[in-house]
C-alpha cells in the first residue's frame, strides 16, 4: 500500500512538472496581437476606432471629416505580450478566402517594416483606406456571392502569419 501512494505522489509531481513546462514554453516566446481599427490622419494626429465599436462606417468617417481628420485609414495595432522579442515583416488585410493586400509604398508608420517588436511593446501601422475599398470591390467581384470579413494580419519572422480576432465587414456601395 505504501508503494502505491509513494507512485500516486511521482505520477502527480511528474504530470505537474510537465505542466509547468509546457506552460513556461507558451508563455516565455512572443505573445503578438493583432488589433484592426478604422481612422483617419490630420490636424497632426491620428485618431482611431476598434473595428468592434464602429456601427457604421460612413457615419464614423463622416465624423472623423467633421473634426478635420480628413485622410482616411485602416490601421493595425500590434502588441506583444510574451517574453521574447518578434521581427515583423509586414501588415496587410485578408479574406477568408487566403486572397490579401499589402501597402508596399503609401505604409503610414513612424517605424518602417522590418520591425522588431519587443516585449511588451506596441506598433502602429496604416494604410490608406481607399486600398482597402479596392481590395473589397475585388473580392466581390471574384466571389459575388460570399461575405468577405477583411481582417487585419502581420507576418512575423519564420512565416507565421497573425491575424485580428475582429474582422470588419465591409459593406460597398455602388459608385
Amino acid at each position: 500500500m505504501t508503494s502505491l501512494i509513494i507512485s500516486i505522489i511521482a505520477l502527480c509531481v511528474s504530470i505537474s512538472n510537465v505542466t509547468w513546462q509546457v506552460a513556461r514554453y507558451l508563455l516565455e516566446g512572443p505573445r503578438i496581437r493583432v488589433h484592426m481599427k478604422v481612422g483617419a490622419l490630420g490636424r497632426g494626429g491620428l485618431i482611431s476606432v476598434p473595428v468592434e465599436n464602429v456601427k457604421d462606417l460612413s457615419e464614423t468617417f463622416a465624423s472623423f471629416e467633421s473634426q478635420g481628420f480628413t485622410q482616411l485609414v485602416l490601421v493595425v495595432e500590434v502588441a506583444n505580450h510574451g517574453r521574447l522579442g518578434v521581427q515583423l515583416l509586414d501588415f496587410g488585410v485578408d479574406v477568408p478566402r487566403g486572397a490579401s493586400v499589402k501597402v508596399v509604398e503609401d505604409v503610414i508608420a513612424d517605424t518602417p517594416m522590418p520591425y522588431v517588436l519587443e516585449p511588451h511593446q506596441e506598433g502602429t501601422w496604416s494604410m490608406p483606406f481607399e486600398y482597402v475599398e479596392s481590395f473589397a470591390r475585388s473580392c466581390k467581384e471574384t466571389w459575388p456571392r460570399e461575405a468577405h470579413p477583411l481582417r487585419a494580419y502581420v507576418h512575423r519572422a519564420g512565416g507565421k502569419k497573425i491575424r485580428s480576432a475582429r474582422s470588419l465587414p465591409l459593406v460597398l456601395t455602388d459608385s
